[in-house]
């Protein structure tokens, strides 16, 4: 409940373990020297990532108190991290989607049927993992993010996050705030 982190340009990183009366910085603390943005931290499948620009993908090294770097086969920005039944998910650019078994030892591209980037993700209250492109379109998986399927949205809009709000629908955020809208496959 006291524990926090946040993330943003430049490698920056700061820890609390005060629920945010002071705040740490762990700007020497990872394996980024060319100062890569950082766009999100997550825990997911046991471990802490941090996805940010030109590939960098980071995970925390407890017994080290640093993050170190996690070989990605992709080069492009990479917007977030979601753990799902035990693997992890990484998204980015072009509709870029990557997911390790194994903590992030090792890697593979899944097509989630997004064709522009990968903006926002979330894990529904049924389990469900969704993720969700720049220009509003929604994919879901229900088998850890192996496979995905569209969806449909009734008030599709150019989107940067999303949210499960209950009974099939989903609170989208843009460019033109906040909508909440029916969900249903396609």
């Amino acid at each position: 409940a006291n524990e926090g982190w946040v993330v943003g340009a430049y490698n920056l990183v700061f820890h609390t373990r005060d629920g945010g009366a002071t705040w740490e910085s762990w700007f020497d603390r990872t394996d980024n020297p060319k100062l890569f943005n950082l766009h999100s931290i997550r825990p997911a499948a046991d471990g802490l990532f941090i996805a940010g620009e030109a590939g960098l993908l980071l995970k925390l090294d407890a017994a080290a108190q640093r993050f170190g770097a996690v070989p990605l086969p992709y080069d492009g920005g990479l917007f977030g991290v979601i753990g799902t039944h035990g693997a992890v998910l990484v998204f980015g650019l072009r509709g870029n989607v990557f997911r390790s078994d194994d903590g992030g030892a090792r890697w593979s591209k899944v097509d989630a049927g997004l064709a522009a980037s990968v903006v926002a993700a979330t894990r529904t209250a049924g389990g469900e993992t969704m993720l969700a492109d720049a220009g509003g379109r929604v994919s879901a998986s229900d088998d850890g993010g192996r496979s995905f399927h569209p969806l449909k949205i009734a008030n599709a809009v150019p989107l940067t996050g999303l949210a499960e709000t209950g009974d099939g629908r989903l609170a989208l955020t843009g460019p033109r705030g906040v909508v909440v809208t029916e969900v249903s496959a396609r």
